[in-house]
């Protein structure tokens, strides 16, 4: 997201670069018993918290025009703290009225456009969210959940996924799932029979559902399989969400004799929810078969 407001970080810094030589030109140091360090601390902290804001603008926002708004206001705030701070180190002439013009102008200037680009920026949002609102409705009236464990199918998983990977890579955020996966469920139902493996899998998501996040979506990928969508998330939080998800799994597995689970994290990467669950379905291939072999007798 940098790299597309590389000239307004350009035009930024020869602006904030002119105004100091400026103000060199025009006035005289200081001597530092003038110094007021309650101002400079003020003054300073305000100038920080302006540049703060244009930080946040380019790093989480694509070019366009609500952005121009949004930034060169910011940045004609941050002009004016930026001079208002040199005044505590330079002393101007008083018949030069200036630098005083140049302090004080912009300042109402810049709150003038940023607060027009606010607006903007919440018109913006405010399409966004129903645009979400009609997406999560198509798929809420197309009976897209499973009847037995009352989670989200493969249709909505695939639907939801894409729309978060296309949402994260414009803002640069973390994505990352949890793939859980029932070893040889087969054989329980062959074992116990049909209704204590239906029962089972009705507890398992109801483990998950209590466990997981209420921004994440639990969603039964197949018979077997689980997948856990985590929204900002990077891998090293979703590694310690695995961890704390495995203990409450072995205590479900202990409590009702259940079959070995394999759980695992991994970050998304790819472009697109089809390559991304196919991703997931050979991490977790390559899993099991690592498992099976740590298990055959030497």
């Amino acid at each position: 997201m940098w790299r597309q407001h590389r000239y307004k970080m350009l035009f930024s810094l020869l602006l904030l670069l002119s105004g100091l030589l400026l103000a060199i030109d025009t006035g005289d140091a200081k001597h530092s018993n003038e110094f007021d360090a309650l101002d400079i601390l003020g003054e300073g902290t305000t100038l920080l918290v302006a540049c703060g804001w244009l930080g946040l603008i380019i790093s989480s926002r694509p070019t366009g025009r609500v952005t121009e708004w949004l930034y060169y206001g910011s940045l004609l705030l941050v002009y004016s703290y930026f001079l208002d701070l040199l005044d505590e180190f330079i002393r101007y002439p008083d018949h030069i009225r200036l630098m005083s013009w140049l302090e004080s102008l912009p300042a109402p200037v810049g709150m003038l456009v940023l607060t027009y680009g606010l607006i903007g920026w919440h018109r913006e949002q405010r399409a966004i969210n129903r645009q979400l609102r009609g997406r999560e409705l198509f798929l809420r009236d197309h009976q897209l959940i499973d009847p037995l464990t009352q989670l989200y199918g493969i249709e909505y998983l695939q639907a939801v996924l894409q729309r978060e990977i296309e949402l994260h890579q414009s803002q640069h955020k973390a994505l990352s799932l949890l793939v859980l996966d029932v070893d040889n469920f087969a054989a329980v139902n062959r074992r116990h029979g049909m209704a204590a493996g239906d029962a089972y899998l009705s507890q398992l998501s109801e483990l998950l559902s209590s466990q997981l996040r209420y921004s994440d979506v639990v969603c039964r990928y197949a018979g077997d399989r689980f997948i856990a969508l985590l929204p900002n998330t990077a891998l090293p939080q979703a590694q310690i969400m695995a961890q704390h998800l495995r203990q409450q799994l072995s205590q479900l597995s202990v409590a009702n004799a259940g079959p070995q689970l394999t759980l695992l994290e991994m970050a998304v990467q790819q472009h697109s929810a089809k390559t991304a669950l196919h991703a997931a379905d050979q991490a977790m291939a390559l899993a099991k078969k690592t498992t099976a072999l740590k298990l055959q007798p030497v």
